[in-house]
């Protein structure tokens, strides 16, 4: 990606690492509501947070805009689809496999829980299952693993090829599911023509939208983050009615809204200096969303099972606020998560191995080509 001539060169994205850091925030503001509702049967801050899931929409549109955004480069090049699986698949599953097994101790641990009426070996391996895995909010990896592989077989193809390839992909797969009347879901083959594909794909066109500005466009970038303001501040108040219609016409929606927003807020800071980009101070939360869309679901089921009969006497008021100090212990444990293991389990990866299998395959397309070249055949 260009930077303007007043940006030095970033290695991230700050203001779409703050707003995803936000978002990370308001997924566990949504979990605190639904359990509220559930242990206590009250309504935590009046509900507001209870509806809609546009935060993970937001989620995957940003998976894709970053994806592409980190290894459009990469599209065509030999052996490089490779990489790029091995290191994502990598990201993803060391802190599920430890998060997991941590919350099955707890489990145990709890009385009147019961660590078996999960299904251990999909929820470690993030498999499609007709259930929640143990870790509840996990329930999207299985989707994100999804989206990984295709991104990665799209850049297996030609460069110019690879982006056409993914969104027609989501594009067909998706009709398919809509005209068929195959009702989507979280496993099976309403799992493959989840229209959660277009909320992917639409993250990866932003990008290349992105990718082709040169330099920063301030006011384009301004533009598209106040159109994608006022999409999230009318889909967020008319829930209800966006979702009552068949589920592919909210995700087209929250898509359009999300990869706007991205594309602007990536323009908007490309026409910023560094040093005035005040949202990276909140770096450390978008960092650490991963930790904390995982280690969240642990705090409060900790807190829930063991707090719920010395607070069941507690009015609407305390309640609400004891509650909301449970978003801040959230964070907080997953930013130590960060700190202390996703970042290290990230450190300890297998590029020799991928790197190994890279050049193996570099090796064989280089000697197909010579041997191709000079009229004689090669054994693959």
């Amino acid at each position: 990606m260009s930077l303007s001539a007043s940006s030095p060169a970033r290695p991230l994205l700050h203001g779409i690492q703050a707003v995803r850091g936000l978002f990370a925030v308001l997924v566990v503001c949504h979990h605190i509501g639904v359990q509220s509702a559930h242990y206590f049967g009250h309504d935590w801050m009046g509900g507001f947070f209870n509806q809609s899931t546009y935060r993970v929409d937001f989620f995957f549109v940003l998976s894709g805009f970053v994806l592409w955004t980190a290894h459009q480069a990469e599209a065509g090049r030999p052996g490089a689809w490779l990489g790029f699986l091995g290191k994502r698949l990598w990201r993803l599953y060391p802190l599920l496999v430890v998060l997991t097994l941590l919350k099955v101790l707890l489990l145990w641990l709890i009385p009147g829980r019961d660590a078996g009426s999960y299904n251990l070996l999909p929820s470690l391996l993030a498999l499609p299952q007709n259930s929640f895995p143990v870790i509840v909010a996990a329930w999207f990896l299985p989707f994100e693993i999804y989206f990984v592989t295709a991104l990665a077989a799209c850049l297996a193809l030609p460069r110019r090829a690879s982006l056409p390839a993914l969104v027609t992909w989501a594009v067909m797969l998706s009709a398919a599911g809509f005209f068929l009347g195959i009702r989507p879901s979280i496993h099976g083959v309403g799992f493959l023509i989840h229209p959660f594909v277009l909320e992917f794909a639409a993250g990866a066109l932003a990008a290349e939208c992105v990718r082709r500005q040169s330099g920063g466009r301030r006011p384009l970038g301004m533009l598209l983050c106040g159109v994608a303001l006022g999409g999230l501040v009318f889909g967020a108040s008319n829930h209800a009615w966006i979702n009552a219609s068949s589920v592919v016409w909210p995700k087209l929606f929250w898509a359009a809204v999300f990869a706007i927003g991205l594309a602007g807020l990536a323009l908007w800071e490309r026409s910023v200096a560094l040093q005035n980009w005040h949202l990276k101070d909140f770096l450390w939360v978008g960092r650490s969303s991963y930790s904390i869309f995982l280690s969240h679901g642990i705090v409060l089921t900790g807190f829930f099972s063991l707090m719920r009969p010395r607070i069941l006497g507690l009015n609407g008021i305390w309640l609400d606020g004891l509650l909301l100090l449970m978003v801040p212990a959230s964070v907080l444990v997953g930013v130590v998560v960060w700190k202390c293991l996703e970042r290290p389990l990230a450190r300890c990866n297998f590029s020799f191995w991928v790197n190994g299998f890279k050049a193996q395959i570099i090796d064989k397309t280089a000697s197909g080509s010579a041997g191709g070249e000079g009229g004689a055949s090669t054994t693959p």
